[in-house]
């Protein structure tokens, strides 16, 4: 869904995250994307559903086989869930 980019980091470590975007859809929740090799937005840019954001990338804490892939998160009021009760 479309939000707001309340979070864009495109360099560093980031707690493993590497290179990523938050994004507030208001009502509590958040989209997190991480691994990214580019970051196409920025803090304050308003996203709509189905926009490009960025190109998936092995930054940040990335070991192993998984190789470039898109970390994703889905929180609601601060708290991690799991996005399959919600992308159905």
């Amino acid at each position: 869904e479309g939000g707001k980019v309340i979070k864009s980091e495109s360099s560093g470590w980031n707690y493993g995250y590497g290179r990523y975007i938050v994004i507030d859809h208001g009502n509590g929740i958040e989209t997190l994307y991480g691994h990214n090799n580019i970051v196409k937005v920025s803090v304050g840019d308003s996203v709509r559903k189905g926009q490009l954001i960025a190109l998936m990338g092995n930054t940040g804490r990335v070991f192993g086989r998984t190789g470039i892939h898109l970390h994703f998160e889905v929180r609601i009021n601060g708290r991690k869930v799991n996005p399959y009760n919600y992308f159905k």
